[in-house]
């Protein structure tokens, strides 16, 4: 489910009902919307099942025996999470493990993306992991979602992002801000909430 919808932004707009360019055109604002706030967070809020291939959470020290050299915790790329279907450790020579969830088992998982491996370290190679989880908002946050639609309105009202504009004796200027898609020391600092942790 994206961020809003063109209707949505319609009824912020008190835009009559929209042509089907018209809700393409708002569609598009949104889209380009949501991606700034995703370029401000790290990551993408709204609710996904995701299969990604991680690196280790620690580096292979020369001596694997070393003490320090592993980790029990591995964050993941997006939160919160709300569930996590599958953990598998990929070997190069042999057969890949599929981890069991459960605190008596291999490993457990919290909502702000924590993997926890039970009585042991995650390996130290790179793309050693693979997790199939589900992460983000349903909905999506109210408070990103009225940034999202602010930018979008401004791009509306504003196709060309003019920063001015002169007829005659009559001028018009406006703020950076108001431009587009320009997100502002407000809306970054209401985002900060949302940022990724890795």
């Amino acid at each position: 489910m994206a961020a809003a919808t063109a209707e949505e932004l319609r009824l912020l707009l008190r835009h009559p009902p929209f042509t089907a360019e018209q809700t393409s055109t708002a569609d598009l604002l949104i889209e380009l919307a949501e991606g700034a706030v995703e370029d401000e967070t790290g990551q993408s809020l709204e609710e996904s099942t995701d299969t990604v291939i991680l690196d280790s959470p620690t580096r292979q020290d020369p001596w694997p025996t070393a003490p320090g050299t592993g980790s029990h915790k591995l964050v993941l790329p997006r939160w919160p999470v709300t569930a996590v279907t599958s953990v598998t450790l990929l070997h190069d020579t042999e057969a890949d493990e599929v981890l069991t969830y459960g605190a008596d088992h291999d490993y457990t998982w919290s909502a702000a993306g924590t993997l926890t491996l039970v009585n042991g370290w995650w390996p130290t190679h790179d793309r050693s992991i693979q997790v199939v989880y589900t992460a983000g908002h349903n909905p999506y946050p109210k408070g990103a979602k009225r940034i999202v639609l602010r930018m979008a309105a401004a791009a509306w009202g504003n196709p060309l992002l003019a920063s001015s504009e002169s007829l005659g004796d009559h001028s018009i200027s406006f703020s950076a801000d108001a431009l587009g898609m320009v997100l502002s020391k407000a809306d970054k600092a209401a985002l900060g909430v949302y940022r990724a942790r890795t």
